[in-house]
């Protein structure tokens, strides 16, 4: 279980079928709510970056509703993902 954000960054995170997508890299929070948003995903693996059509994508924003599971490791539900800036 977390009981900080801070805690969620670096943490691993994998698909359902259990696919490395990437680690955390920061945390996307709603000023307004205080409320998590989305996960930001770096040092994304090249298969998930396939699998979900992206090419060179430097890391990828998931809502946090996509989440399914937080533990030692973060489990994504299927969902879509959208790409931050590519790679220069």
């Amino acid at each position: 279980m977390v009981s900080r954000l801070s805690e969620l960054t670096s943490k691993d995170v994998f698909t359902e079928d259990g696919s490395r997508v990437g680690s955390v890299e920061d945390v996307v929070i709603d000023p307004e709510t205080g409320k998590v948003q989305g996960l930001l995903i770096g040092n994304v693996s090249e298969s998930f970056l396939e699998r979900v059509k992206l090419e060179r994508a430097k890391g990828v924003n998931v809502p946090y509703r996509a989440v399914k599971s937080v533990s030692d490791i973060v489990v994504l539900r299927d969902a879509v993902y959208s790409a931050k800036s590519p790679v220069e």
